[in-house]
C-alpha cells in the first residue's frame, strides 16, 4: 500500500511542470527573427550617423544579429521618426535620432505623421551633445557678444542655417530673435552636412553642428566657434560660453537615443536595453564619446520617458507664451 502511494505521488510531482507549461501561455515568435534595421534620422556624415553606426555594429554583436543601418534624412529628423512609427512593432525596426527633435514635435504639435510618444517606445538614451554655433572667418565677430551686436547692427542681413524647420537647431534660431530681439534669416536644409556645405561655400554666415561634425572645421580654420547651444558650457569646450550668456533663455537639449515603433514587445525592448547599456558603459566606447561631445547617459526606458516628457510639457508652455512658430 505505502508503495502504491508513493508512486502515485511520484506520478503526480512528474505531472505538476507539464501542467504547469500547459497554463502558461505560448512563447512568442524568436527574436531576431531577420536583421534588423537601424534608422538613423539624418543622413551621413552627421554625428547620429556616425554615433549610430557605431551602435549598430555593437548592438549586433551583443544580441548576436544582423544589424542594418538605413539613413532616412528630412524634416529635422521626422521623416525618420514617422517611417519607425509606421513600421511593425516586432523589434525588427528602430530609430536612431535626436530626442531633441522629437520634444519640439511634440511641444509644438508639428504635422510630422506621428505622435512621438503614442507611436514610438523609448529604448534607451545615448546622452547628451554638445552643438556648437559657428561663423565665418570673413564675418567680423570673434564672440557671442561681437556676434550680436553685429545682426542687431544688420538686421535681416544675416544668414543662419538649420537642419530643418521644427528642429531644435531651428528653434535655438528662434529663440534668439525672440529673446534678443534680433532679425536673421532662417535657412533650413536637410540634414548639417548639406549646411555646412553652403557655411562653407559662404552662402550662409552662421549655422549650428555637433562637436563632432563641426570638429575639422574650427580645426582648419574654416569655422569660428563662439557658444554652445546647450543650457550649460560642455565639457569638450569649457571656454565657450553658452549662448544664453548673451540671450537669457535661448537653449536647446539636445542628444542622441534608441527608440521602436510603440507595441514593441516589453522582453524586446529589454533586451535592447540591457545591450545599449552594455555599450555605453564599455570603457573604449565611453570614452570614444566623451571625446567626441556626447555624455554617455545609460539607463532603463522609464528614466527616458521620465526626462522626455517635462521637456516636452516645459516647452510647450514656453512656445505658447512667446508665440515662437516652427512650421
Amino acid at each position: 500500500m505505502r508503495r502504491r502511494r508513493l508512486a502515485a505521488a511520484l506520478l503526480w510531482l512528474g505531472l505538476l511542470p507539464a501542467a504547469a507549461r500547459a497554463a502558461d501561455p505560448p512563447a512568442g515568435p524568436p527574436w531576431p527573427a531577420r536583421p534588423v534595421s537601424l534608422v538613423v534620422a539624418y543622413p551621413p556624415g552627421a554625428i547620429t550617423d556616425t554615433v549610430g553606426r557605431r551602435v549598430a555594429e555593437q548592438l549586433g554583436t551583443a544580441l548576436g544579429a544582423s544589424i542594418i543601418v538605413e539613413n532616412r534624412g528630412g524634416a529635422g529628423g521626422n521623416v525618420a521618426g514617422a517611417y519607425v512609427a509606421r513600421a511593425a512593432p516586432d523589434g525588427h525596426t528602430l530609430l536612431f535620432t535626436s530626442y531633441g527633435n522629437l520634444i519640439i514635435a511634440a511641444a509644438a504639435k508639428l504635422s510630422v505623421g506621428f505622435d512621438p510618444f503614442k507611436d514610438l517606445a523609448p529604448v534607451g538614451m545615448v546622452g547628451p551633445m554638445t552643438v556648437v554655433l559657428l561663423v565665418r572667418p570673413d564675418l567680423p565677430v570673434r564672440t557671442l557678444q561681437d556676434f550680436t551686436r553685429h545682426v542687431a547692427a544688420h538686421p535681416g542681413a544675416l544668414n543662419f542655417a538649420s537642419v530643418g524647420f521644427g528642429s531644435s537647431y531651428h528653434l535655438l534660431i528662434e529663440q534668439m530673435m525672440a529673446y534678443g530681439r534680433l532679425s536673421m534669416n532662417h535657412v533650413p536644409y536637410r540634414g548639417g552636412a548639406a549646411a555646412m556645405t553652403d557655411f562653407l561655400g559662404g552662402r550662409v554666415q552662421a549655422t549650428l553642428a555637433t562637436w563632432l561634425f563641426a570638429r575639422p572645421y574650427m580645426t582648419d580654420g574654416s569655422a569660428r566657434p563662439i557658444a554652445v547651444a546647450n543650457a550649460a558650457r560642455a565639457p569638450v569646450a569649457p571656454d565657450l560660453p553658452t549662448v544664453a550668456e548673451a540671450v537669457p533663455g535661448a537653449a536647446i537639449a539636445e542628444g542622441l537615443g534608441l527608440f521602436a515603433p510603440a507595441g514593441t514587445p516589453a522582453p524586446v525592448i529589454g533586451r535592447l536595453n540591457a545591450a545599449l547599456r552594455g555599450i555605453l558603459t564599455a570603457p573604449a566606447m565611453h570614452g570614444w564619446l566623451e571625446e567626441n561631445g556626447v555624455t554617455p547617459q545609460p539607463g532603463p526606458p522609464e528614466a527616458f520617458t521620465a526626462e522626455m516628457r517635462p521637456a516636452a510639457e516645459s516647452l510647450a508652455r514656453l512656445l505658447r507664451e512667446t508665440q515662437i512658430r516652427l512650421e
